[in-house]
């Protein structure tokens, strides 16, 4: 049995036993379709509802309907239009067309009509311009129905092999491009030429990444989600920050990479940080195991950096007193990392359970995106950094714990960080990014 066929079962019985114990006679998964700014024509980049590509590695299919009804092999109704201004997606040879029963369409509405003669509690996954009225006349519970998402949501952080198979393509692909990206900050290109450099790696356009790239020089890299790239080089270069991914039959890779320009002022001691804060990222990562609060983990990153703090003379207290103080959440705001899958940030970080009750969040942390435990064939990031963030150090500006002189001479290379994309199986952490780097 294939990969892709053991998913398919995989599936099949998660909902199957979901819908049935919801008393749904089926849900039908609508694809979605491009929207369009106000008051203009031109369409935005479309993005395949995520769990319309967790049956089918289709992405670029529109305004298509997958029919999913316990004990009966899916159906999907794919939609091809006749249409002379745009070239429509071919739809891919393979073997997904073993698995499901294929209807074509060309008219969204009257499929619709069709199906609600015989599906008379189908719930609708997926949303429509509501201009269009796609769904008005369906039952305004049956769309989007929080029982049945938070149930699948749930399941969704458990991942089939072929799930994560599909990431380890996609990290693959991801670190050829992030290799040249590299070679071309050191070659002394900017930033939107670095962004270039990394798309024509994949040969895919901007559209085709599963977020905006971040192309950080210098203290750009201080800004979380840096995305507006400068067409000009700085006169001095001294650091480049990038978090890039890939996409591969939907799944998603989400990688950062920081690199220092020793040459540059400073950059040998900057240098010194980032090498320590390498020992603890990888240190951090053989805490992983299964069983162990994701929270530990984040918890335990801001321990580490606290320490760096210390040791690299940017507080003037122990690494203890800075983490007790909170200092650390001052160079590193945001959550250590996330689910991943067909989404990026992938769904039910804060599930506890297929019925949706909610873990509670720490109050220390409320950016962090998951607080389910570490377990079997889950995929997670990790991505603990350090940021020197004026928005954040002017709250404790003049406070005597900080070393200001420090932190100014480190401020023009903004910060750091690594992220890696990490399966979790019963023979223990699988780095799913790293081989691509060696």
């Amino acid at each position: 049995m294939s990969l892709y066929q053991q998913h398919i079962t995989t599936l099949q019985n998660r909902f199957d036993e979901e819908l049935t114990r919801l008393n749904y006679d089926g849900v039908l998964i609508y694809s979605g379709q491009h929207a369009y700014a106000f008051l203009d024509d031109n369409s935005q980049p479309f993005k395949v509802n995520p769990y319309f590509k967790y049956w089918l590695p289709l992405t670029k299919q529109q305004k298509s309907f997958l029919h999913i009804r316990p004990g009966r092999k899916p159906h999907l109704y794919l939609f091809q239009e006749q249409d002379y201004w745009h070239a429509q997606p071919v739809v891919p040879e393979g073997e997904w067309q073993e698995h499901f029963e294929l209807t074509i369409i060309d008219n969204v509405q009257h499929c619709l009509n069709k199906l609600q003669n015989t599906a008379t509690n189908t719930a609708i996954i997926g949303e429509a311009p509501v201009s269009l009225g796609l769904f008005s006349q369906w039952p305004v519970e049956n769309l989007n129905p929080k029982d049945l998402l938070n149930a699948l949501d749930y399941f969704r952080a458990y991942k089939t092999e072929y799930e994560i198979e599909n990431m380890r393509q996609a990290n693959t692909l991801a670190a050829k491009a992030h290799i040249a990206a590299k070679n071309a900050f050191f070659a002394g290109k900017s930033e939107i030429q670095v962004h270039q450099a990394y798309l024509e790696a994949l040969a895919i356009r901007e559209t085709a990444l599963p977020y905006n790239n971040i192309i950080a020089f210098n203290n750009n890299a201080s800004v979380l989600h840096y995305d507006d790239y400068q067409t000009g080089s700085p006169d001095t270069r001294r650091s480049f920050l990038i978090d890039a991914g890939a996409e591969y039959n939907g799944y998603n890779a989400d990688i950062s990479r920081t690199y220092i320009n020793t040459s540059a002022p400073d950059g040998k001691e900057f240098q010194q940080l980032f090498e320590a804060y390498q020992k603890e990222y990888y240190a951090l990562l053989d805490e992983i195991s299964i069983g162990k609060p994701y929270l530990s983990i984040h918890d335990s990153a801001h321990r580490r950096l606290s320490n760096l703090l210390a040791e690299f003379d940017l507080v003037n207290c122990s690494g203890e007193d800075a983490y007790v103080k909170g200092y650390s959440q001052l160079v590193f705001p945001c959550g250590v990392g996330h689910y991943i899958g067909a989404q990026v940030h992938d769904v039910g970080g804060y599930l506890k359970n297929r019925e949706g009750e909610q873990l509670n969040k720490d109050a220390r942390y409320p950016f962090l995106r998951l607080m389910r435990p570490i377990e079997e064939n889950i995929v997670i990031t990790i991505e603990p950094g350090i940021y020197l963030i004026d928005q954040l150090l002017n709250q404790v500006r003049g406070n005597s714990d900080f070393n200001w002189s420090r932190i100014e001479q480190f401020k023009p290379f903004g910060g750091f960080r690594l992220e890696d994309c990490l399966a979790i199986t019963k023979d223990g952490v699988e780095n799913l990014s790293s081989p691509g780097f060696e």
